[in-house]
C-alpha cells in the first residue's frame, strides 16, 4: 500500500508538471481569446488518477502557471479551486461511469460555471463596471472557455485512448 500512495503522489506531480506545461501551450493572446492544453492535462489527469489526485494536479498546476507566468496576488487561489474543482469532478464522474467525454464535458460545465461567476464578481464588484460592460466581457470569457473546453475535451480523449493500454500494462 505504501508503494502505490508513492506511485499516486508521484503521477500528480507529472500532471501538475503536464498541467503548467500544457498551459503555456497556446494559441490567440492572453488579454483576449486565447485556448491552451492545460486544460486538456487536467481533463487526462482525472482519466487516470483518483479524483483528489487529479484536483491536486489541476488545481496546483494552475495555480502554479499563475504564479510563474501571470501574478496576481490572490487570483492564484482562485484559479486552484476552480481547476481543482475541474479535475475532481471529471474525475468522481469517470470513476462512476468509464466515459472520457462525459465526465470530460460535465468538468468542463462545472470550471466555466466558476469561471463565469469569478470574471462576473470581479468585475461587477471589485472592479466597479456597471452591468453593461460587465456583461459582454463576461460572454466574450464564457465563449473563449466553451472552445477552449471542446479542444481540451477532444485532446484530452486521443491522449487518454493512446495512453490508457500502456497505462493499464504499467500500473500497480
Amino acid at each position: 500500500m505504501k508503494n502505490k500512495h508513492i506511485y499516486n503522489i508521484t503521477l500528480t506531480a507529472l500532471f501538475t508538471a503536464l498541467v503548467i506545461i500544457g498551459s503555456r501551450i497556446y494559441v490567440g493572446t492572453h488579454d483576449t481569446f486565447r485556448f491552451h492544453l492545460g486544460n486538456s492535462m487536467c481533463l487526462l489527469s482525472a482519466f487516470l488518477l483518483s479524483p483528489v489526485y487529479a484536483g491536486l494536479a489541476s488545481g496546483i498546476g494552475s495555480m502554479l502557471f499563475d504564479i510563474l507566468f501571470y501574478p496576481f496576488g490572490l487570483g492564484c487561489l482562485v484559479t486552484f479551486v476552480t481547476k481543482f474543482v475541474m479535475g475532481y469532478v471529471a474525475g468522481i464522474i469517470f470513476t462512476k461511469f468509464k466515459n472520457t467525454v462525459v465526465s470530460g464535458t460535465i468538468g468542463e460545465i462545472a470550471y466555466i460555471i466558476l469561471y463565469a461567476l469569478k470574471t462576473y464578481v470581479e468585475r461587477r464588484y471589485i472592479t466597479g463596471l456597471p452591468i453593461e460592460a460587465t456583461i459582454p466581457i463576461l460572454l466574450g470569457k464564457v465563449g473563449a472557455s466553451i472552445v477552449n473546453a471542446i479542444v481540451a475535451i477532444i485532446v484530452s480523449n486521443i491522449l487518454f485512448h493512446m495512453l490508457s493500454k500502456l497505462y493499464k500494462k504499467n500500473s500497480f
